[in-house]
């Protein structure tokens, strides 16, 4: 009895501590709320209009009851705007998604109450969760060198989605394409530790 206690104790410990935390849920409800427009449920997914392009890897976006919400890219990080590359990387996001519909795959909610998600450019009839053929933005934004596999959250990724992310990483380093033809890019989350430790 104590043994499973104590396996309780520490399964729960582990999801607390987690990188996204106790915010969302896997709880009863979660399959009731699959399909809501803009449910926020790990694993949900909504179609919604993009309406903002804030930089590489954040955009917002209205769902079909005209609701808005912020989107945090899943398991990528792009550069900051004042960073190089990070005007590029934002100007290669708008391209791809401003006024277009999109898929919302729902992974978490981060701290600051925006949707970490796939961003998944849909195909016409598909109404399940993801359909073959569809095109993951997330993983298109690494393959075209404008944003880092933000390995820090690979724990939340399927393992395909490890796979393909760090394949594309290297084949974009490797082609030299958008970021990765600087000499010595920078990491966003390095660059940004930079940024805190000069203030």
């Amino acid at each position: 009895m104590i043994f499973k206690v104590l396996a309780l104790l520490l399964a729960l410990a582990g999801f607390y501590v987690s990188p996204y935390g106790p915010g969302i849920g896997n709880g009863p409800n979660a399959s009731e709320s699959q399909n809501k427009p803009g449910s926020a449920t790990s694993g949900s997914f909504y179609l919604a209009t993009v309406t903002r392009v804030a930089d590489g890897d954040t955009i917002t976006v209205r769902n079909r009851d005209g609701a808005t919400h912020k989107i945090r890219m899943h398991a990528i990080d792009a550069p900051e705007l004042n960073q190089a590359g990070g005007e590029q990387s934002k100007n290669w996001l708008t391209q791809q998604v401003l006024n277009k519909n999109v898929k919302i795959v729902v992974n978490n909610t981060d701290r600051y109450k925006r949707q970490v998600a796939k961003v998944v450019l849909p195909i016409k009839g598909c109404e399940q969760r993801l359909c073959e053929g569809e095109i993951d933005l997330n993983l298109k934004a690494i393959e075209a060198g404008h944003a880092w596999w933000y390995k820090e959250f690979a724990r939340s990724q399927s393992s395909e989605d490890r796979a393909l992310y760090g394949e594309a990483e290297d084949q974009a380093r490797n082609s030299r394409k958008g970021l990765w033809q600087q000499t010595a890019p920078l990491a966003p989350w390095q660059w940004r530790t930079e940024q805190r430790n000069q203030r």
